[in-house]
């Protein structure tokens, strides 16, 4: 819809200021009402004048009479009005009436480790409410920037636009995975060079994120071989139980199936950075009440169960 320039010149107190004319009949109480002078209303009814192209009030002997184009723009000026300031002061959310659907986006491996947990009490809280959950790769924030989500849970290995609020959660520590029945299940330390002599388990995130094990390694690097890539950490972390794959990962859903997969959970070799966990949202919900209490409510699910988490 466009509006004509002279409509584009009018603001909310311009409008505000035609309705107490409406309803004072007189310039300077409405003026009193809108807390501006006599002489400030007086201009305010000339804007409205060239807007409406319409004198709007006439001066008789009774006072300031509203002209019929007048009467005509109460009701819809009224209502405007009305819904701008229920916008303005909405009502606190309720998710125990809300019929909502929610957006969340996480990796994979914070879809395992969080979600069941996030889903279980949003349902608690929330039961007629919906939430859809997608999957967020290194750089699909940057590519979906129209999409507006509610709430991201992500790494530091995401790439994070700009017009988002970032949370820092917790971090984990990256460890060693391994079969129990894996040669080096036995040994008390596992050596950079045992960790080098067997084939390891890369999950990709759907990007070119360095590999956090990979730099303290330096050029040893190159001699760490991939020999099974996945998106996917539970399809990860079976394989490793079923084979002599290694696999370097922080280390929270590996010790939830550790008994189910047959896994032996080990520090590296070697020092390794830990893996921040953030909470992620666009500033275009940054005030929204809902999304407000889905991120308060990711929030501490997270935290919650993070290994170390954010003070």
């Amino acid at each position: 819809m466009v509006l004509p320039g002279q409509f584009q010149q009018l603001d909310i107190k311009s409008l505000t200021g035609l309705l107490y004319l409406l309803e004072e009949r007189n310039v300077g109480r409405a003026a009193d009402r809108l807390f501006i002078s006599q002489s400030a209303m007086s201009r305010v009814l000339l804007r409205l004048r060239e807007a409406f192209d319409d004198p709007l009030f006439v001066r008789t002997a009774r006072g300031m009479i509203p002209t019929s184009k007048a009467l005509a723009l109460e009701s819809p000026v009224r209502q405007m009005l009305e819904q701008i300031a229920s916008l303005m002061s909405s009502p606190p959310f309720d998710p125990q009436l809300s019929d909502r659907t929610f957006r969340l986006q996480t990796t994979h491996y914070q879809a395992q480790v969080y979600v069941p947990s996030i889903a279980e009490r949003f349902y608690r809280e929330a039961p007629n409410a919906s939430l859809d959950t997608t999957t967020v790769t290194e750089s699909s924030l940057l590519d979906e920037a129209d999409q507006v989500c509610d709430v991201t849970l992500c790494s530091s290995f995401i790439r994070v636009p700009h017009h988002f609020e970032r949370l820092l959660l917790g971090r984990e520590k990256y460890v060693l995975i391994m079969a129990k029945n894996h040669p080096l299940a036995a040994k008390q330390e596992v050596s950079i060079a045992d960790y080098l002599a067997y084939s390891h388990v890369l999950v990709n995130l759907g990007g070119r994120a360095k590999l956090p094990g990979n730099d303290p390694l330096g050029k040893l690097a190159r001699e760490k071989h991939f020999a099974l890539r996945t998106p996917y950490f539970m399809a990860a972390l079976e394989a490793v139980g079923r084979t002599q794959l290694l696999f370097s990962s922080s280390g929270l859903l590996a010790s939830r199936y550790a008994e189910r997969f047959g896994l032996m959970i080990k520090p590296l070799p070697f020092e390794s950075k830990d893996t921040d966990y953030y909470l992620v949202w666009p500033k275009a919900v940054d005030q929204d009440s809902g999304s407000v209490w889905l991120r308060n409510l990711c929030r501490e699910v997270v935290q919650e169960q993070i290994p170390f988490p954010a003070d």
